[in-house]
């Protein structure tokens, strides 16, 4: 059992750490190439990666409430993205 609660730890830090890299592209998407989900431009590239980026963060979201459930990692420090 130890081992199991050991891989589930491994695997809830690698998510976190993974969530805080996304939310740093995410910034730079934002701030130095104006990706902004609220306008009606349909194919800046930039946009369209702040939109992958943001699905794949409520991804790994919601894996993060997964284990969360389980009582087997400490809980919060998920910074999913306003919706």
């Amino acid at each position: 059992m130890s081992n199991d609660i050991t891989q589930t730890e491994a695997i809830y830090q690698a998510l976190k750490a993974a969530d805080e890299v996304g939310a740093a592209l995410q910034a730079h998407l934002v701030e130095e190439h104006g990706a902004d989900l609220d306008t009606d431009v349909p194919h800046h590239a930039a946009t369209d990666s702040l939109r992958l980026l943001r699905q794949a963060r409520q991804r790994i979201g919601l894996g993060l409430q997964l284990i969360d459930e389980g009582h087997t990692a400490e809980p919060g420090g998920i910074s999913l993205p306003d919706q």
